[in-house]
């Protein structure tokens, strides 16, 4: 399965509706996407066996928060995949640096603009986009 962990996505996103949406249009780029609504979701994930090539992560999530998800290291487990925060809270560059975050789309975005963000992330060989 080595050829599609790079392509991989974890998205963790507790708006159901929001998730499926967003999820549903990765898959149609040539993803592969697994979905958590919550950080603890997405540790079991993980602790299964999980290796996303790309983490998109809300941070306002139910339990433990996309703060707490980073700071826990579990991503090193997961071979320590770049994260993509996406969040309504507003959030200082010196935050995402702290927390070793590859890059911040606040919500509401456009679409077009998370698969570019995406794209440069996790580039996707031979899918059309």
């Amino acid at each position: 399965m080595a050829s599609s962990e790079g392509r991989s996505i974890l998205f963790v996103e507790d708006d159901l509706a929001f998730r499926s949406f967003v999820a549903r249009s990765l898959r149609r780029a040539g993803y592969s996407v697994a979905e958590c609504g919550s950080a603890e979701e997405a540790i079991e994930a993980i602790d299964a066996g999980l290796r996303p090539g790309l983490v998109l992560l809300d941070l306002n999530l139910p339990g433990e928060t996309g703060w707490g998800f980073l700071r826990d290291g579990i991503l090193s487990a997961a071979g320590s995949p770049p994260v993509l925060v996406t969040s309504a809270l507003t959030v200082s560059p010196r935050q995402l640096a702290d927390h070793g975050v590859a890059g911040y789309l606040p919500k509401p975005f456009a679409l077009e603009t998370l698969l570019d963000a995406v794209g440069r992330a996790l580039p996707v060989t031979g899918a059309a986009r």
